[in-house]
């Protein structure tokens, strides 16, 4: 059997969360315990402040690696459980620091020890200068020196009332609060690079994000809908139970083109799809609808377009892009990973029939007095009738 390893799991928002502290603890540990559903032998402890997961070495970095998907979590350290004697600490030390300088004609490091255990007789500079001193004595001669500041290396230390853990590396994570503590959202998705990350945001925010997609497929084939179910199926990592809801919208967008002024085709698909999103977002108990929406990025997301067709729903809209550019957008894309899969080449359903100069400043009753020239409640209706539901978690 392998060795055991203890991965350190930090939150820094849950912390300040006063009497309520408890239940957002409990909403992390249990996502935890989901993502890790399939890696065997994993136990757990919870520690004030602290969540501890230990398996076995060769398990180690994969649930590392998994965690990372978690919001809550701000960092995690893979690390080894000891007594908190200053010569075995050394000595792991050593095993960690030697391989590296053989690559190196010198590296520095540093001991950073924090004792939270505040019953262990010796203070934190104390201890980092005895286990230091004893990897420095045995490494010196082979290039090791040390920096207190900027160290190539940080060998740390925490001493805890349950056991004390020693570790090499702190993995970035998250952050952000735990997926489900703060209710569920329904997001407008496409094919694009927007809509993802908007999601991706309110998941981040402890929303569960339930998706919308409306498809075109008599006009655009299915590479559009191909492209959402990935896309979905790479955001519900993050997350659990969501649901996708594609929702045909040929037949309106034909009706609008057919009968309304072709300046306000998009204004009107979008009013379309909020009016069909929210009678979603209540069936689902979502409390608000997620968008892609940045402003002044494209014609329909003037002020005037956007109050235009936030209008026609009674609650609220998120914008989480609704300050940025398109050079953040696409860092934030990248950093999902959802960035490959929304720049293959396939048009959005907004995209069909697009005029050749859109209105930027729609006024609402003219946009009242084109939807009264086709039945759209009825359409809308029908669109919601023939949709398909699809479980996120069985992609």
């Amino acid at each position: 059997m392998s060795a055991s390893r203890l991965i350190l799991i930090r939150y820094d928002e849950i912390g300040l969360k006063g009497k309520n502290r408890k239940y957002f603890e409990n909403l992390l540990l249990g996502n935890i315990k989901y993502k890790l559903r399939d890696v065997p032998d994993v136990r757990y402890q919870s520690p004030h402040g602290r969540i501890f997961i230990y398996a076995d070495e060769s398990a180690a970095q994969e649930c590392a690696h998994l965690l990372t998907f978690v919001p809550g979590i701000a960092s995690l350290s893979v690390g080894v459980s000891m007594e908190p004697n200053a010569d075995s600490i050394a000595d792991l030390g050593v095993d960690w620091i030697e391989p590296l300088l053989l690559d190196k004609e010198s590296l520095s490091f540093r001991v950073k020890t924090q004792r939270s255990d505040k019953s262990f007789p010796i203070p934190s500079p104390e201890f980092n200068h005895q286990v230091g001193s004893k990897i420095l004595q045995r490494l010196s001669e082979k290039g090791l020196t040390v920096d207190l500041t900027r160290a190539e290396f940080t060998l740390e230390i925490e001493i805890g009332d349950r056991e004390t853990v020693v570790f090499k590396d702190r993995v970035p994570c998250m952050g952000g609060l735990p997926v489900g503590s703060a209710g569920n959202v329904l997001t407008l998705i496409s094919g694009g690079i927007d809509s993802p990350v908007a999601a991706h945001m309110a998941i981040r925010r402890g929303c569960r994000s339930h998706f919308v997609f409306f498809d075109n497929r008599t006009f655009l084939g299915r590479g559009g809908y191909d492209k959402v179910l990935r896309l979905t199926k790479r955001l519900n990592a993050y997350q659990r139970g969501a649901r996708l809801f594609v929702v045909p919208f040929a037949d309106i967008q034909v009706q609008i083109r057919d009968l309304c002024s072709p300046p306000h085709r998009v204004v009107l698909y979008r009013r379309a799809m909020y009016r069909i999103a929210c009678a979603l977002a209540r069936e689902q108990s979502c409390l608000a609808l997620v968008t892609g929406e940045s402003l002044g990025q494209v014609a329909s997301q003037t002020l005037e377009n956007l109050a235009a067709v936030s209008c026609v729903v009674p609650i609220s809209v998120f914008r989480p892009l609704i300050g940025m550019d398109k050079v953040e957008i696409i860092g934030r894309a990248k950093n999902i990973d959802t960035y490959p899969i929304s720049i293959e080449p396939h048009p959005d359903c907004c995209s069909v029939f697009m005029p050749p100069r859109p209105a930027t400043r729609s006024k609402i009753p003219e946009l009242e007095k084109d939807e009264a020239k086709y039945p759209w409640a009825e359409l809308e209706k029908a669109a919601l009738e023939a949709a398909e539901v699809i479980v996120c978690d069985e992609l």
